[in-house]
């Protein structure tokens, strides 16, 4: 007579015990953690013949290697179900037959069958565990690096619950390192495994700054940026004191652009990167007015990247208009002797008396001027004398003619206009003014007054 027994235990769809002919033999052993389950049990099978009892044997062999089954256990009615994908993740199960002398005979077989899975991390949302790591630069930014598995439950997919959840976790493990920092993902990865029941992730956040943009430190747009200024500056003798000469600054933008925010890279560096660099550069240098001399984009499209290299021309805040001064005096003299000749043994015998003598200095003058400038008078125009934005020291104009002393005899006055920088964006308006003036010495008959070398000009 068959003998029901109210215990029995169910794995994907086979049963053992109850009304079964897959007896349960002794008590079983159940050990849960907060990972995992491991059920072990005995399995007793009888038969009336062995053609019965190796066919109930293989199919108990079959059932019991398979894996992502469900587990319910039964007692008296009474059922605690472990359901594949929420509340059982990653089951498997393994069969051995030990050989017991007791069961192992006639038409019976004693097996061991042990059932191991995963549990759900039902006590934070499916996070079952997470680690932070935080680093310190040499600058003491701070990047921190989270590293943690999420689990499959009742909420679902592991991944998706990854991807819902921890953005929130993260955030508030930030706020912890530091509340006033500004924080930006910069690296994200995450494993799946098979069943998508298990998602091992890593995430790399890093303190920012500096801006992204213009709008503040963080774009959305934005991710991974680095922002560096070159000064090139070179000062080969520059000119007079107060006179600034032009000078360069190279300046380098790189970023990634998120592409679930947007992938035209073009309007990326036209909305948010370009008056952001024009804008630093102003703040950090104070320019009195600059160009843009040199622009160099790039834009990968393959890994949605942005490069940008501007080189900048401006002069310093605080000179004057004049950007660069180079000047240069030269003396000439030429003279004339008169020669009689002699009637004499010697042919080359003659009087050599002294005729006109020419003393000239030739000044040679080039000037740069930011803005606008007109050549500069310096024959019979008094209120032109003085030079562009009155910085001219040296020559001045000659109304007059001196009796005696240096006067102006030749002036060439030529400008030259230039338009520095790029014409779509900032430009610098200079003047190039380039003189040659020339003066005479003079003295009076009779006066023998002597010549002197070494004054600037006539006015000096």
């Amino acid at each position: 007579m068959a003998i029901t027994n109210p215990f029995s235990i169910t794995y994907g769809s086979r049963q053992v015990g109850g009304s079964t002919g897959y007896l349960l033999h002794g008590p079983y052993v159940i050990d849960k953690d907060f990972q995992t389950l491991r059920l072990v049990f005995d399995v007793v099978i009888t038969a009336a013949s062995f053609a019965a009892l190796q066919s109930s044997a293989e199919s108990l062999e079959d059932d019991f290697r398979k894996r992502d089954q469900s587990l319910t256990i039964s007692l008296d009615g009474s059922d605690w179900t472990y359901t594949f994908g929420s509340t059982l993740l990653n089951s498997t199960a393994s069969i051995s037959k030990s050989g017991d002398r007791d069961t192992d005979k006639g038409f019976s077989r004693a097996y061991t069958c042990v059932v191991e899975a995963e549990l759900p991390a039902d006590d934070n949302n499916g996070l079952r565990d997470v680690s932070m790591n935080v680093a310190y630069e040499a600058g003491r930014q701070k990047i921190v690096t989270f590293q943690g598995v999420y689990t499959a439950g009742t909420w679902g997919d592991a991944v998706a619950q990854y991807q819902s959840d921890f953005d929130g976790e993260a955030s508030t493990a930030l706020s912890g390192v530091d509340g006033s920092a500004t924080w930006e993902l910069v690296d994200e990865e995450y494993t799946k495994d098979r069943t998508g029941h298990g998602c091992q992730f890593t995430r790399q956040y890093v303190e920012l700054l500096f801006n992204q943009s213009q709008g503040g430190l963080d774009h959305a747009n934005i991710r991974d940026h680095r922002v560096v200024f070159t000064d090139l500056s070179a000062h080969p003798g520059d000119s007079l004191k107060d006179i600034y000469r032009l000078r360069r600054m190279a300046a380098t933008y790189d970023c990634a652009v998120d592409i679930e925010q947007t992938t035209d890279l073009k309007a990326v560096y036209e909305q948010q990167v370009r008056d952001h660099l024009l804008q630093t550069f102003r703040t950090n240098f104070n320019p009195k007015i600059f160009g843009i001399e040199d622009t160099r984009l790039s834009y990968d499209e393959t890994s949605k990247r942005i490069s940008v290299a501007l080189q900048f021309i401006y002069q310093k805040d605080g000179g004057e208009d004049v950007v660069e001064v180079s000047q240069s005096l030269a003396y000439r003299e030429n003279r004339t002797i008169d020669y009689t000749p002699v009637h004499d043994d010697d042919e080359h015998a003659a009087y050599a008396d002294p005729g006109w003598a020419v003393y000239e200095r030739v000044h040679n003058r080039t000037v740069i001027v930011l803005g606008e400038e007109s050549p500069r008078r310096r024959i019979g125009a008094k209120a032109d004398d003085g030079g562009p934005a009155g910085k001219f020291d040296g020559i001045e104009a000659d109304e007059d003619v001196q009796q005696e002393g240096w006067n102006i005899v030749g002036n060439v006055s030529q400008v030259t206009d230039q338009y520095v920088g790029d014409p779509d964006e900032e430009q610098i308006r200079l003047t190039v003014l380039t003189e040659t003036v020339t003066e005479r010495w003079n003295s009076k008959p009779g006066s023998r007054t002597p010549l002197t070398f070494g004054g600037a000009s006539s006015g000096a």
